[in-house]
């Protein structure tokens, strides 16, 4: 540290000169006991579902209610035949996916679900296309 002048101030026999040995770090008292750390904070829970739904569960659902849909649809032998055997096999097949959904594979009957939603939307087409007679609209 220099002065305003550019002389060096003078040196005190108690300062420390530069590079000397700086005495060992402080210690605490004889007899004194740190506070406890503070306990780490709770976790958050983590809130899972009981059954996770598996993306290969709903494939299988998938995949094997349309094989049945196909199947009911190759047995019909007319429209209205068509309609009826589908709505039925939507019936069962929805109470299978319920079935599913409460006691079993989730992923399954999610699966399900879904493609019964589809072959229900496909036969009320049917339906209409036959009631209404909408063949002769497009022709």
């Amino acid at each position: 540290m220099t002065t305003p002048g550019g002389a060096q101030p003078p040196t005190r026999s108690w300062d420390a000169a530069p590079g000397a040995w700086d005495p060992a770090p402080h210690r605490p008292p004889p007899g004194y006991v740190p506070q406890p750390a503070q306990p780490p904070a709770p976790r958050r829970p983590q809130y899972r579902e009981s059954g996770a739904v598996r993306w290969w569960g709903v494939l299988i659902g998938v995949c094997v209610s349309l094989v049945y849909y196909v199947l009911v649809g190759l047995v019909s032998w007319s429209t209205t035949s068509l309609v009826s055997l589908l709505l039925a096999a939507v019936l069962l097949a929805g109470s299978a996916a319920a079935v599913l959904l409460t006691r079993g594979d989730r992923g399954m009957g999610v699966g399900v679900a879904v493609v019964s939603g589809a072959a229900l939307s496909v036969t009320i087409v049917a339906l209409a296309w036959t009631v209404f007679d909408l063949d002769q609209v497009f022709i």
